[in-house]
């Protein structure tokens, strides 16, 4: 009796597991797989633009000259990293080609990171020959390489996610990011 009063307790509770599972249907506002299209595209754009005017106003810093490229450095470590984690965390939008959106977000963010660490390696050089210029030459490289990546990256995701590309289109945050990047690139 025991044994089968056992095997209910462990049946109801895999049941009540189950059944937290959910099944809700395939919908894109259902977020069973992932997230809306509409805030997956809003949740990007919102960190890539607070990441984009970051870089923007470290590379201006570096530029007049009221930084150091070592701290701008370390200013776009930061924020790089802040915006990695985002990223990496984000998961893969609720669209038919969400997991491909998802791959190129990550490509980025792993693109990102090698630029920090090549920021990190000109700054932290023990190498006496390579001059406060050329660390500052290195970030300001490394900070419009990454602005480009941005831009790659967001043109890949409208064009091998349509529904992903429509709700950048739609999204004031993507808008933001669109005006974030036009004034870095001035």
């Amino acid at each position: 009796m025991r044994r089968l009063h056992l095997s209910a307790v462990v049946l109801a509770g895999a049941v009540v597991v189950l059944a937290g599972c959910g099944g809700g249907g395939g919908s894109s506002s259902s977020g069973s797989s992932g997230t809306s299209a509409t805030d997956w595209a809003a949740s990007y754009c919102k960190n890539a633009t607070s990441w984009v005017t970051s870089l923007d106003q470290a590379r201006a810093s570096v530029k007049s000259g009221s930084s150091t490229a070592s701290d701008a450095a370390q200013t776009v470590s930061t924020e790089s990293t802040t915006f990695i984690q985002a990223v990496n965390g984000q998961g893969s939008p609720d669209t038919p080609n969400g997991s491909t959106s998802q791959a190129t977000a990550k490509s980025l963010a792993t693109t990102l990171s090698g630029r920090v660490a090549r920021m990190s390696a000109a700054i932290d050089t023990n190498n006496s020959s390579v001059t406060a210029a050329q660390q500052t030459a290195i970030v300001k490289q490394q900070i419009a390489a990454s602005l480009t990546d941005i831009k790659t990256t967001n043109a890949t995701l409208a064009k091998d996610d349509p529904e992903l590309g429509t709700a950048m289109k739609a999204s004031s945050d993507c808008k933001s990011l669109d005006a974030a990047l036009a004034k870095a690139s001035a």
